[in-house]
């Protein structure tokens, strides 16, 4: 049992025999706590031998004459000097010393125990210098008095036996010299080795000992080499020229030393030159990491990017025309519905922290070989690689749609959201990447376009449909850059007396295969088509003319106004009204005489940035008008502060007056909406005017102007000098036939 643990055991108070125990225990595990019993064994058996070995070299050595005494004490003393010069053996842990070729002298000339003495000095001072452990410090100087006194009594009796077979040949001393110290190296290497493999419970391997061989073994054969030829010059010359060879031995220890020192310091450069290479490689390949973590990863959400997606998209779409083609992939194109209502809500953080929740769920949807990544903004696509149907994508999204139904916990709020889905795939044979994102993309807005929270794939029908779409883009931007896009000018008349007080005008285009294209289609589909603003400029620019040629050539025009729409891209685009401004200088036209029509919805939807801009229009002169006022959501706070001249009640409550069939509740709204103009000093215009009784309605409200075809249509500018010159009462509809001719139109396609 420990000594630690005895007092957790009741029995008879400890006998010195038990405290003796205790003592001993402590101790070892004090000063030898890395030696179990084996090696304690080992190195208390090696430290006993070596010391009795120790003292009966010093036994010896105590009958020797004086003169053999001061030998050997000269010897002991050059051991001990040349002990603290040690010449270390490069990559290596062991060194030697000069020491080593005076001690092999020793034996040759006083025998064993002049030598074992010799030995254990040297090991002494190296092993003082080499570890700070006791145990070493202890043992090394035993092992090495050991090793001496077996290898020098196994060159004496090689001696002996030599000379009693009369074969004294100096080349066979030499020999013996050089046999001794490999093996007094060997006993000596061999005892160090055996200690470590039993403090390790590990038997001795020979491999342990040829580990050791090398610069050492060389040093000491070369050290006994000379040993025996000074001993040989000994013999012959006397004491006197061993002190004329210590200055060579120093000399030549300190050759081997700088020689050493050298490959020691071309090594340290090696080394540094390979740990420096070694640290740039780290480096470099941490940069990569970095700037393909940067390149090819989402920033806020660590899913691929955009253009990681296009790489294993592109890699996708090549395996399926490879030969044998490759499996198939189907992409699903996500976008969240009314994302930036978060972000205007509760602020950018919010929204990104909701992008971080919707990834991580839309994630552990994905498959194993999926590629899920965010495209950008609230856009993630997902590239599913060999579904085995159709029927597995559209399971795959109804998972995804599902999943984002729970509500989110954001910003200590919780979140509705929904997501929009368009889905394509390999079926339809794409070649290019790209065309596999945009027809995804194009199904996605499907979904939304057919109520949102919900997935379209892409067919051949959507296919058609996109082609006509970009057959139309390419058409447009053709007709814009050709001044093709014409006008159709529609009277706004004065109610009560029949007069023309102005002009809207309306953007027409016949396409030369499709015929008529409606307005709301190829206004939307300039955007598209990046030709908006030079198509808005060009029509500006007509309209601004037209009306100025007909100030300057009919009598009785010169307070006509002309009605423009406008859209919400007009709106926001920084230079509008420097734009408008300068058609106005280039036509001559007043500026009192161009009114602008905003649609409600387009004008709320853009209120803070339109507020700065229609205040400068209202300040240069231009009249503002509400366009399809009742249909939208503007309130009467920002109608109050609008810069607006007159509204324009929507044609879908004007066509709902029918007399005595006139519901009641319509009738209400245009009767509304005439009041809440003359209360507020707004004009008001009736759009959609298209039978006697609205007219006759619309005149006992108090409207007081309107426009529609009961009153005149859309007409081209060569029917406007007729229409100008008639007179007569509404009713009678003042737009002739040939002027309704001129449009070549019909009446449901020339409504915007």
């Amino acid at each position: 049992m420990p000594p630690w643990s005895s007092t957790d055991v009741a029995g008879p108070p400890a006998g010195p025999v038990d405290r003796a125990g205790g003592l001993a225990t402590r101790l070892h595990a004090l000063l030898m706590p890395d030696y179990n019993r084996r090696a304690t064994a080992y190195w208390w058996s090696v430290v006993l031998s070596g010391s009795l070995a120790l003292g009966l070299a010093l036994a010896s050595l105590a009958v020797l004459p004086a003169q053999a005494a001061w030998q050997v004490a000269i010897g002991l003393g050059v051991v001990v000097l040349a002990g603290l010069f040690p010449v270390r053996i490069p990559r290596s842990i062991h060194s030697v010393t000069a020491g080593e070729t005076f001690i092999f002298l020793l034996l040759l000339l006083h025998g064993p125990a002049a030598a074992t003495l010799a030995a254990s000095v040297d090991a002494a001072i190296g092993s003082s210098r080499s570890s700070r452990r006791w145990t070493s410090r202890i043992a090394s100087p035993a092992m090495a008095a050991l090793a001496m006194t077996a290898a020098g009594h196994a060159l004496e009796a090689v001696e002996s036996q030599l000379q009693r077979h009369q074969l004294g040949n100096p080349g066979l001393l030499v020999l013996a010299c050089i046999g001794f110290a490999l093996l007094y190296f060997a006993c000596n290497a061999t005892l160090m080795a055996v200690l470590p493999r039993l403090k390790r419970a590990e038997r001795f391997r020979p491999a342990d000992l040829l580990q050791l061989f090398g610069w050492i073994a060389t040093a000491y054969a070369a050290s006994a080499t000379l040993a025996a030829l000074l001993f040989l010059v000994y013999r012959q010359s006397g004491i006197g020229v061993l002190a004329a060879v210590l200055p060579l031995i120093a000399m030549m220890l300190a050759t081997l030393h700088f020689f050493f020192r050298q490959q020691e310091a071309a090594e340290a450069v090696r080394r540094a030159t390979a740990e420096a290479a070694a640290r740039e490689a780290g480096l470099a390949a941490r940069h990569l990491a970095e700037v393909e973590q940067i390149a090819f990863r989402d920033s806020l959400t660590g899913l691929p990017n955009r253009r990681s997606f296009q790489t294993r998209l592109a890699e996708a779409v090549a395996r399926c025309h490879a030969t044998p083609p490759g499996p198939g992939y189907a992409v699903m194109f996500l976008d969240f519905d009314r994302f930036k209502r978060i972000n205007d809500s509760l602020g950018h953080a919010a929204g990104d922290a909701f992008l971080v929740q919707a990834a991580q769920r839309l994630q552990a949807l994905s498959g194993p070989d999926d590629v899920l990544a965010r495209l950008g903004g609230d856009e993630f696509a997902l590239l599913m690689h060999a579904p085995p149907d159709l029927a597995s994508v559209h399971a795959r999204a109804a998972a995804l749609l599902q999943a984002l139904r729970t509500p989110f916990a954001v910003a200590g709020t919780e979140l509705d959201a929904s997501a929009s889905i368009g889905i394509t795939s390999s079926a339809l044979g794409y070649t290019r990447p790209e065309d596999v994102l945009r027809d995804a993309d194009i199904a996605m807005y499907r979904a939304k376009a057919a109520g949102r929270a919900r997935h379209v794939v892409f067919d051949a029908q959507l296919h058609a449909q996109v082609m006509q779409r970009l057959r139309l883009e390419t058409d447009l931007r053709r007709a814009v850059r050709s001044d093709q896009i014409g006008l159709a000018y529609q009277p706004i008349f004065e109610l009560a007396s029949g007069q023309v007080v102005g002009f809207e005008a309306l953007a027409r285009w016949t396409h030369p295969d499709l015929g008529p294209v409606s307005p709301g289609t190829f206004v939307a589909l300039a955007a598209d088509a990046g030709v908006a603003t030079e198509l808005t400029d060009q029509l500006v620019l007509r309209a601004c003319r037209q009306l100025r040629y007909w100030q300057t050539t009919l009598p009785g025009t010169g307070a006509l106004v002309m009605h423009l729409n406008i859209t919400g891209r007009d709106l926001v685009h920084g230079s509008l009204t420097d734009r408008l401004l300068q058609a106005l200088h280039d036509t001559g036209l007043q500026p009192r005489h161009l009114r602008l029509e905003l649609d409600e919805d387009t004008l709320m939807q853009h209120i803070d940035a339109a507020l700065p801009v229609l205040a400068q229009l209202r300040e240069h002169g231009i009249a503002l008008s509400l366009d399809d006022f009742g249909s939208g959501y503007s309130s009467l706070r920002h109608l109050h502060a609008l810069p607006i001249d007159s509204l324009k009640i929507d044609p879908s409550f004007v066509q709902s007056l029918l007399g005595s069939e006139t519901v009641a509740g319509d009738a209400g709204v245009v009767r509304a909406v005439v009041e809440l103009g003359r209360s507020l000093g707004k004009g008001v215009i009736a759009e959609g005017i298209e039978s006697a009784s609205q007219l006759a309605l619309l005149r006992a409200m108090g409207c007081l102007q309107g426009q529609g075809y009961h009153l005149a249509p859309p007409l081209a500018p060569g029917a406007v000098p007729a229409l100008l010159a008639q007179t007569g009462p509404l009713e009678r509809s003042p737009a002739s036939a040939a002027a309704i001719a001129l449009v070549n139109v019909q009446p449901s396609s020339l409504r915007h």
